[in-house]
């Protein structure tokens, strides 16, 4: 049997709404809101790579900086010429809250080593 390697080709960041899924609740706490950047890994099972910010940050959309330095602390950099990409969603009616909006962004990335070459290559 063949095993496939697992492969990341894009990062997501979102706002946690609750606690929730941090609790096991079915009720999450609001207020323990938090940004969650995560690396997307297809052919595996194993839970995927994230970087959470302090809740103390929850009514703060991390930077661009701030989203690369969590990328490299990941392994991953944005891919050469990616831009972030926003999608508006609802939070599931399942979280026990009203629902609100919720934003997604998602780029392209790159292993942080294929990165540094192509930028070694360019100089």
């Amino acid at each position: 049997m063949t095993t496939l390697k697992p492969i990341a080709t894009r990062a997501q960041i979102h706002r946690l709404c609750c606690d929730s899924s941090l609790s096991g609740k079915t009720r999450g706490e609001t207020s323990k809101a938090r940004w969650e950047l995560y690396i997307v890994v297809y052919n595996t099972t194993e839970m995927w790579p994230r970087h959470h910010w302090p809740v103390s940050r929850r009514h703060h959309l991390p930077t661009i900086a701030e989203r690369t330095e969590a990328l490299a602390h990941l392994g991953y950099a944005p891919a050469p010429g990616a831009e972030w990409e926003w999608q508006e969603t609802d939070t599931p009616d399942y979280h026990g809250h009203p629902s609100e909006p919720s934003f997604l962004g998602t780029i392209s990335i790159v292993p942080l080593e294929q990165a540094q070459a192509a930028e070694d290559g360019a100089e």
